[in-house]
């Protein structure tokens, strides 16, 4: 059964939804091992993963680096409030985090802040 995409979402079925799970935990699991895991063919899963890439499901593969073994060992919550709530200042913020590589995370959320990166 294929998942009911919301506005813009991607189609994904239970065995989609799988592979991701197993390469959300490990994206080195070979992918033989990750078709005998939801019993599909090794082709099958190389197909799924470059269509979820084409997609924009999988966007990249990244390496989860400990701060504190590259002498990294501060990681900071900021919180941004915007001056107003217009469209255009949101879509901005967001490009500049974006191109920002000192964050590595950002998240809109509700309440006093717009942001929390």
């Amino acid at each position: 059964m294929t998942e009911k995409p919301k506005h813009g979402a991607a189609e994904l079925d239970r065995l989609d939804l799988k592979i991701l799970d197993v390469l959300q935990r490990d994206n080195k699991t070979p992918q033989r091992s990750i078709a005998e895991m939801i019993h599909l063919s090794a082709p099958a899963v190389q197909r799924r993963i470059k269509r979820m890439e084409e997609l924009g499901v999988i966007q990249a593969n990244v390496a989860l680096v400990d701060p504190a073994k590259v002498d990294q060992s501060i990681t900071l919550f900021v919180e941004v409030e915007m001056e107003s709530e217009r469209a255009e200042l949101y879509e901005a913020a967001k490009r500049s985090f974006s191109a920002a590589p000192e964050v590595q995370q950002c998240y809109y959320v509700t309440g006093e802040a717009d942001f929390s990166s």
